[in-house]
């Protein structure tokens, strides 16, 4: 006949409780069984019902085998209570069995459930018939004695006022004292003294809520002083003389609260670094960001948890599954480092400089990925700068090589064309193609000006002008060779007095000229606006950022739009390089902006382009604004100055050598000529008196002109001395006035410019 057995469980698993139920009814009991799930439900049942065994999980939402407990001690003492767990460890048994349970059973062993609920009926039985509530307590100490003394947990029991009542060896052996040194001791003397306060709420907290555990992490003090972290949990009991005993489970957690004080670090470190730093799963879906990646992605971390890191970054580079083969790299246990170019939220490209390494778990899986950015765009753009500048520096070097030789021999050609074309006849045809050669030795002269400028190395004549009436000149000009289809705007908004810098007119009006023919070109096929806009503005730190070549200070900006097709970042990488052109053969040589980017740094100001493809192009130049009037050019004009004195020439070339006696014969002078500047110096030392003027080259092996004009001035101070030179570092107009030389003529000279040159040198004569 089936025995029947009333059972109330608290479960929150129906799964849980149909297999209880059904293990006791294969085992012969006839059930009458109810579940619950909180506290108010099993008040209820066990106020209302008698039941036969009371199962509980230790653990449910909301809700715990401890309450469980403290509802059927107050309702039900007698009644066997048994704690059924998933993860029960066995210090929380002992102090479950403590507290009244009178059983166990792990939820992955429940063959021990039947013969423990029947332990347990049995127990019951005799303990309603035999037992005394003192009799039941002193047994149940008994029979876990052995259990509270050798388990590797620390159990401390005390009373209302905190003395410890008992601890077990080796609790009282952890913190270095033997037990009778504990007992009788105020509990709260081996708490640090910072948490001292706090340990004693939660004491008090346990005795004010009897049913209650209470848990807290602090810290005690050993016998040696030692501090160490314990994790607690307590809980009041009333003995059977109704006085409240407090029973204390201690864990040290030392090393487990170092190593979150570590990680605290470390996330606060990663939280506050400048680089930016995301962590995904190893599909690339973001888990964490830290603030430094919301501010170089412009993303606040709200929109980039849970998206895949492409959608985030959208880099430009993420061609050929990019992400995939990143993957695979680092599920090998690579690490990979490079550049990427990268989309913020609003559409800007930035630069970043990426780590990217796997994190593994205990067993050696990739189960994250970490990545690190840093964005080098600004230290890009410096690179580029620097590169570029370096790249001009060697062209410059080697303009100012090719240019000496090349203006001597330019000399050479002009001058003995201009002297067979004094011999001809003005209707003789070969006149005619002497003109010709002149005139490709002018074109010839003009292009080694503007290697020179491009590359800086040659001095600019400047002084104050007013820029507003050389744009209305340019534009003025261009109107007349543009298509209609292109529209011309001008906005000056700055008077023309107040649009004053010093630069050289003639490479201002080359500036404009060809940014608006560029502007022009790239719009000729579909027509638009060339815009010109002239400024004042006042530069400061955010604008010498991004143009390191600009001071603070006032200056006057020149804006050239056009709507035309615009340029992508590899085609403005090389506009400012010498003979880089994107136009087809015999429309453009490609000097044109390499020739603007030196004028502008010439004059100490600087140039920055901003284009897209299909958005047009936009040129900033920015010159240093000054005060000051406008001085009106001399004009000169009359007959070829000449003359009868004697002059010395002096120069290594012998064609030039050539050149210059038939020139200065040509104007009437008497002339000596030298091609070795010692052979000159020995000469003029010999005869001091016998020249009234010296004209010498500057470059010459063993005394530069320099050097030899100085030596023939301490031999005669007031001899007048021309130097020429197709170029040269050492040496320029300003150096050479201050050396004491009157004048400087710069390779390759016409006849009249060289005839001039002396009238002047010699009307300065100090007798």
């Amino acid at each position: 006949m089936e025995k029947l057995l009333r059972v109330l469980i608290a479960e929150d698993s129906e799964s849980d409780e149909e297999l209880i139920v059904r293990l006791l009814e294969r085992s012969g009991f006839s059930l009458v069984h109810q579940r619950v799930q909180s506290a108010e439900a099993m008040e209820e049942a066990v106020a209302n019902s008698e039941w036969d065994i009371i199962i509980a999980d230790f653990s449910m939402p909301g809700f715990d085998a401890v309450a469980a407990l403290g509802i059927c001690r107050r309702h039900c003492p007698d009644t066997p209570f048994l704690v059924v767990s998933g993860s029960i460890g066995e210090d929380t048994a002992v102090s479950m069995m403590k507290a009244g349970a009178h059983d166990y059973v792990m939820k992955d062993n429940l063959s021990r459930l039947v013969p423990a609920v029947q332990r347990e009926l049995e127990d019951a039985e005799v303990r309603r018939k035999n037992r005394t509530a003192e009799a039941a307590l002193r047994e149940s100490e008994e029979r876990y004695r052995a259990l509270y003394e050798d388990n590797p947990t620390a159990y401390f029991t005390m009373d209302a006022d905190g003395i410890v009542l008992s601890v077990n060896r080796f609790g009282a052996a952890e913190l270095g004292y033997e037990v009778e040194e504990l007992v009788g001791k105020p509990i709260i003397d081996i708490f640090c003294p910072e948490d001292r306060g706090f340990a004693l709420k939660q004491l008090s907290l346990c005795l004010e809520n009897p049913v209650q555990v209470v848990r807290w992490e602090s810290r005690k003090v050993r016998k040696d002083g030692t501090v160490l972290w314990f994790k607690e949990a307590a809980r009041s009991v009333r003995r059977p003389d109704g006085n409240p005993v407090v029973l204390v489970v201690s864990e040290d957690v030392t090393e487990r609260k170092s190593t979150e004080e570590e990680r605290a670090r470390l996330a606060t470190a990663i939280e506050q670094c400048a680089e930016a730093i995301f962590i995904t799963s190893t599909s690339w879906i973001i888990h964490y960001v830290n603030p430094a990646f919301e501010d170089i992605s412009g993303y606040s971390r709200d929109e980039i948890i849970g998206r895949h890191a492409k959608t985030i970054l959208r880099s430009e580079n993420d061609s050929g599954g990019f992400y995939d083969k990143l993957a695979r790299m680092m599920d090998n246990g690579d690490v990979w480092s490079g550049r990427l170019l990268n989309r913020r939220k609003d559409g800007k490209i930035y630069e970043a400089e990426v780590t990217a390494s796997p994190v593994r778990d205990k067993y050696g899986t990739t189960i994250s990925y970490v990545t690190i950015h840093r964005d080098i765009t600004n230290e890009v753009r410096l690179e580029k700068q620097l590169r570029h500048a370096q790249k001009m520096e060697a062209i410059g070097t080697l303009a100012g090589g090719i240019s000496h030789d090349f203006n001597n021999i330019l000399t050479a050609i002009i001058g003995f064309a201009q002297m067979a074309r004094y011999k001809v006849e003005a209707t003789s045809p070969i006149r005619h193609d002497l003109d010709r050669v002149i005139e490709a030795g002018a074109r010839a002269t003009d292009l080694v000006r503007q290697i020179l400028t491009f590359s800086r190395r040659t001095e600019q004549e400047q002084k104050p002008v007013q820029i507003a009436g050389i744009v209305k000149e340019v534009l003025s000009l261009l109107r007349s060779s543009l298509p209609s289809t292109i529209e011309i705007c001008c906005e000056v908004a700055i008077p023309p007095w107040e649009s004053m810098v010093l630069a050289d007119p003639t490479q201002i009006h080359q500036v404009l000229m060809n940014l608006s023919t560029n502007a022009a070109h790239a719009m000729r096929n579909s027509g638009g606006t060339l815009n010109v806009k002239l400024t004042s503005t006042v530069v400061d730190s955010s604008l010498i950022s991004t143009n390191p070549d600009l001071k603070p200070g006032p200056y006057i900006c020149l804006s050239i739009i056009d709507t035309g097709h615009g340029m992508g970042p590899d085609v403005l990488e090389r506009i400012f390089d010498p003979y880089f052109t994107t136009k087809v053969p015999g429309e453009g040589t490609g000097l044109g902006l390499a020739v603007v980017d030196g004028i502008v740094k010439g004059g100490n100001g600087a140039i920055s382009v901003v284009s897209e493809p299909g958005k047009g192009t936009t040129f900033h130049v920015f010159w240093p604004q000054v005060s000051g009037g406008v001085q009106p050019e001399a004009e000169t004009a009359g007959p070829m100055p000449s003359g009868g004195e004697r002059i010395l020439f002096v120069d290594d070339e012998i064609l030039l050598v050539e050149l210059g006696t038939e020139m200065l014969q040509a104007l009437g002078y008497r002339v000596t000529c030298k091609a070795d500047s010692t052979e000159a110096l020995e000469l003029f030392r010999s005869q001091p008196e016998a020249f009234d003027l010296v004209i010498t080259d500057m470059t010459m092996p063993n005394l530069t002109g320099k050097d030899l004009a100085r030596k023939l001035m301490e031999i005669r101070a007031d001899i007048p001395v021309i130097l020429c030179t197709g170029f040269s570092e050492l040496i320029n107009e300003k150096k050479a006035k201050e050396e004491g030389i009157r004048e400087f003529v710069m390779k390759p000279y016409v006849m009249k410019n060289l005839a001039t040159a002396i009238r002047r040198a010699l009307g300065e004569k100090r007798g």
